[in-house]
């Protein structure tokens, strides 16, 4: 190349050549530590499988979005946390029972929803129904996922097919509506004997958010005309997550705490309630 041509009477000169270099490669290096540590961490979490796994779907995801970017610099190294209990509990549910469908309510880059298809080895693939598609066109071909724009408390589950498998993983907190009638909603979207597995924030040390609701119930009826409020409207207590679900007619299998990127997170596993 030119500017390794010392003949070259337009190569750059030297010193500003390696400066521009340094200015382009210092960010990559400052992070390896963050990776390294991410990797020995995930692997602590999860064992050699799950981690080869999760890792393997992120570099895909990376791969098609943005070496560099959002997701490679800083959220691939927390999004399992938020979620740590769910693939070892889908392991769990894979040796006693057939999954054919799953569904990703607010899935994102498609992460754990990737994970769950390869998990359960589930023939009629993954399904995700957000907001916004984060979900790369790359990754959604190569693993077999189709996207959906929807959104679950105003639309439904867009598709008319039950699913064996249920996924809503860092959503609830983001509900504008009440809650019960859009969980009653995924309820109903389940096969006999379906499985639901969300996580959400815990208050007790995520704290209370009373910016726009005072209390739980304070939250409106859903309605279309209603501005939408892309923030975490209201942040769940434990006592309050087991009402909605109860009301909403679920029976809570697991409940246990995944660490997060510092406070600690609800993961759930639950089936309607026979």
């Amino acid at each position: 190349m030119a500017v390794h041509d010392c003949s070259c009477k337009r190569a750059y000169p030297a010193p500003l050549y390696f400066k521009a270099l340094l200015i382009l490669l210092l960010p990559l290096v400052l992070l390896f530590p963050a990776h390294a540590e991410h990797s020995e961490r995930t692997l602590k979490q999860f064992g050699p499988e799950l981690s080869e796994a999760i890792f393997s779907i992120q570099q895909d995801i990376v791969a098609a979005d943005n070496p560099g970017g959002y997701y490679w610099e800083k959220y691939q190294h927390l999004e399992p946390f938020y979620w740590v209990n769910i693939p070892v509990w889908m392991r769990q549910d894979r040796s006693q029972r057939k999954v054919h469908r799953i569904l990703d309510i607010g899935c994102g880059y498609g992460t754990l929803l990737t994970i769950a298809t390869v998990i359960y080895d589930a023939p009629g693939g993954g399904y995700c129904e957000d907001v916004s598609q984060y979900l790369l066109p790359a990754v959604a071909t190569k693993h077999q996922l189709t996207f959906s724009k929807g959104n679950i408390e105003l639309d439904g589950v867009i598709w008319t097919e039950k699913f064996d498998v249920i996924v809503m993983t860092e959503v609830l907190e983001h509900f504008n509506f009440q809650p019960v009638p859009t969980l009653i909603k995924i309820r109903e979207a389940l096969a006999p004997g379906g499985t639901f597995f969300m996580s959400t924030p815990d208050s007790k040390q995520w704290g209370k958010t009373t910016k726009y609701y005072k209390k739980l119930k304070d939250l409106p009826a859903a309605n279309r005309d209603a501005r939408i409020i892309d923030d975490h409207v209201w942040q769940y207590s434990e006592k309050e997550l087991k009402q909605v679900l109860k009301e909403a007619g679920f029976s809570i299998l697991k409940l246990e705490y995944a660490p997060g990127g510092g406070n600690r997170h609800f993961n759930v596993m639950a089936r309607a309630i026979r």
